[in-house]
């Protein structure tokens, strides 16, 4: 089986994830600028991981019964709009703590969606005995998004700002949303991605 589909979407896959992690990374370093508030920075991890915690017990079911590439396609584009928000808000002057409080919870929700559909698609792409492969690629792509978002989002945010990152998610977005939508088709004899 060819594995030209997976590595096109692992690849765009860790774009967009380092992209997002930049900005989680320079979204968390503003907010303690703005409040020194270890408090707040943990309402940030709160509002990250509730929603997922709890839709993840249920999303399963709606991910087995449904496109698994057109949940990856609208949580990502409600997440890109969440930061899209986030953008439209710094330029204007108008961001505030609690705007990263519900971005997180809707990026969260989504991402509880958006996580298990990428897995149960890639496990369809790729045939079982490449599962070793892959999963060794996942976690090396993780632990090279570990590393470098909070470098780059640090460095990229002294020289441009909190809005340059965000144009670099952004553009990362962009990356995987056009790759998946264009590039990764795959069926096999059960069901399409």
């Amino acid at each position: 089986m060819n594995m030209k589909n997976y590595y096109i979407f692992w690849l765009s896959q860790t774009v967009s994830q380092l992209g997002s992690s930049m900005t989680g990374f320079a979204l968390g370093v503003w907010a303690f600028s703005q409040t020194k508030s270890p408090f707040t920075m943990s309402i940030i991890s709160f509002c990250c991981y509730l929603p997922y915690i709890i839709i993840s017990m249920f999303a399963g079911v709606f991910i087995d019964t449904h496109s698994k590439k057109k949940i990856m396609l609208i949580a990502d584009s409600v997440a890109a709009l969440c930061t899209l928000f986030v953008f439209a808000m710094l330029r204007l002057n108008c961001f505030q703590i609690y705007h990263i409080f519900i971005v997180n919870l809707i990026t969260s929700f989504m991402n509880a969606f958006q996580s298990p559909a990428s897995k149960v698609a890639v496990g369809m792409m790729v045939p079982e005995e490449k599962f070793e492969k892959v999963s060794g690629m996942n976690s090396f792509s993780n632990s090279v998004i570990m590393i470098f978002a909070p470098i780059l989002g640090a460095t990229v945010c002294s020289i441009w700002g909190l809005a340059g990152v965000i144009f670099i998610d952004l553009s990362s977005f962009f990356i995987a949303f056009v790759t998946l939508l264009f590039f990764i088709m795959y069926c096999n004899l059960r069901k399409c991605i």
